[in-house]
């Protein structure tokens, strides 16, 4: 179990994590200090909160208990003061306030993004929030922490069932995708459900629910198929000022005929790739579903699984919890002859086809070349290995896609196909979310999303499918001139080494409370 508050060494770590001379670096620290009670701590001040249960009506009219969280205390400024979700919206806001200090920046859902976060028993006993502006090695663009940019995602969502809005003012949970989904295919409830307190949830679509559909904007069975696209990382400003500015064309068809966020899809914390993969895919947070990161201390096997790792990210769902339901599951579970597809993607517990499955069976792929793919951006294929190599894993994965909907192998229309592209994330992180690179990769991912969809006209049920394009987090610009390497961090806080770990730069375990 973590460390008790009140430690000393838990206080010693804080304080020397929140020192001034840090400030640049460190947002806040954020820990549990107590049975449902928990911390946020910067240099200028801290709040402590306090987590209860409430019972609230559903949509259908059916209880379900939810969280409610009051502030208890505060010590000089709130680091949480500002939870809006409607801060630095549009590609010219967010140019305009590039590397936020905590005073300019916003956290959505900040006091249950930490809660949930500390739910899991692996949880470590301090997380360090890096600043905007903290700069990583060599990325120029980064992400998982609290502040809004990082976790803003685009969302659109177009076809069969959806009410066309257009743009609105809104935005969701990631934790909201998976029954937006499941409501769109007519998923009957649970009947074991539980919500996101743990008591049970009458309306629940899923074994697990922490979120909620989005029912002003999909109707109820209306589609047959569902299909999402993921760009991994995009910024969303930055997709949609692609939209706006014709670089987008596939994407921005689907965004005229259906619904945009344009607050965005808010990503769970850790505002990061395995994390909010399969929250999205579940409809359980990251503290919930067993998935807390793509790194974290396992305090039961003792053991520090790395998803990113190529030995371990095919299998990365193994660490899903048992009371925690996958779209393809349910889908199955509502469709018995049900056909799905997760291509590419993470979360593919209960796919009737998986792009890892075949590496988890050694029928690895092999990948086209990246200089032969038609529709690549030849100048950034040309210039950077990991451009090039993740065009070619995109490339695979949509040949993928767009074979099971040409329905090459006489297999079914899939109910359910989820396609995950990854070229965003790595321009994002290599170019900056505002870069050419960043640019080029929306550019080239549009093309593989136009050739997905002229599949599925093809297949003459276009009327019956809706389209989901989404990412899993934000991406936000940091500062190059802010490069004191997280190691020098480590060290100025660790006075001796011993009985310290980090995990996943920021991620503090103490020896008292776990072995490491």
């Amino acid at each position: 179990m973590r460390s008790s508050a009140g430690s000393r060494p838990l206080d010693d770590l804080e304080a020397a994590l929140i020192d001034a001379s840090l400030d640049a670096q460190i947002d806040m620290v954020l820990s549990q200090v107590g049975p449902d009670v928990y911390r946020a701590t910067a240099s200028t001040g801290s709040v402590r909160f306090r987590r209860s249960i409430e019972t609230e009506t559903e949509h259908d009219g059916a209880p379900v208990d939810r969280y409610r969280y009051e502030v208890e205390h505060v010590d000089g400024t709130d680091p949480l003061s500002d939870t809006s979700i409607d801060r630095f919206v549009g590609l010219t806001d967010e140019l305009a306030g590039r590397f936020p200090e905590r005073s300019d920046n916003a956290y959505p859902h900040a006091h249950d993004q930490i809660a949930q976060f500390f739910d899991s028993v692996h949880a470590p006993d301090l997380v360090a929030q890096h600043t905007a502006g903290h700069h990583f090695g060599s990325n120029l663009g980064e992400h998982g922490s609290l502040g809004v940019v990082q976790s803003r995602a685009p969302f659109i969502v177009s076809g069969a069932g959806v009410t066309p809005r257009g743009t609105i003012a809104q935005s969701a949970r990631m934790i909201d995708v998976a029954p937006t989904l499941l409501r769109l295919l007519g998923a009957a409830p649970h009947p074991a459900s539980i919500g996101p307190t743990g008591a049970p949830r009458a309306s629940g679509l899923l074994l697990r629910q922490d979120g909620d559909p989005l029912t002003g904007i999909v109707d109820h069975g209306a589609a047959d198929h569902v299909v999402v696209v993921l760009l991994d990382g995009c910024n969303a400003n930055v997709l949609y000022d692609a939209i706006g500015g014709g670089d987008a064309p596939a994407i921005a068809s689907l965004a005229a005929s259906g619904t945009s966020l344009g607050h965005g899809l808010l990503a769970s914390l850790p505002t990061a790739t395995l994390a909010n993969h399969t929250t999205a895919s579940t409809g359980a947070h990251p503290g919930h579903s067993g998935v807390l990161h793509n790194m974290w201390h396992d305090r039961t096997r003792r053991v520090t699984p790395d998803l990113l790792a190529m030995d371990q990210m095919f299998d990365a769902m193994v660490h899903l919890r048992a009371d925690v339901e996958t779209v393809h599951q349910a889908v199955h579970r509502n469709r018995p002859d049900a056909f799905t597809a997760a291509l590419f993607e993470f979360c593919d517990t209960g796919a009737d086809v998986s792009s890892f499955a075949d590496f988890r069976a050694g029928r690895a792929p092999a990948l086209p070349a990246a200089d032969t793919l038609d529709g690549a951006t030849k100048e950034f294929v040309g210039a950077s290995g990991a451009y090039s190599f993740i065009s070619s894993v995109d490339e695979l994965a949509t040949r993928q896609a767009v074979d099971l909907w040409n329905r090459t192998e006489g297999n079914p229309l899939p109910d359910f196909t989820f396609l995950a592209l990854s070229l965003t994330d790595e321009a994002g992180h290599e170019g900056g979310p505002h870069s050419e690179m960043a640019r080029a990769a929306i550019v080239d991912s549009d093309r593989r999303v136009a050739r997905l969809l002229d599949a599925i006209d093809r297949s003459g049920v276009r009327e019956r499918v809706a389209v989901v394009v989404m990412a899993d987090h934000g991406m936000e610009v940091n500062d190059p001139s802010n490069d004191l390497a997280w190691a020098d961090v480590r060290e100025r806080v660790a006075s001796d080494g011993d009985g310290l770990a980090d995990v996943a730069d920021g991620w503090f375990y103490l020896a008292t409370s776990t072995d490491l």
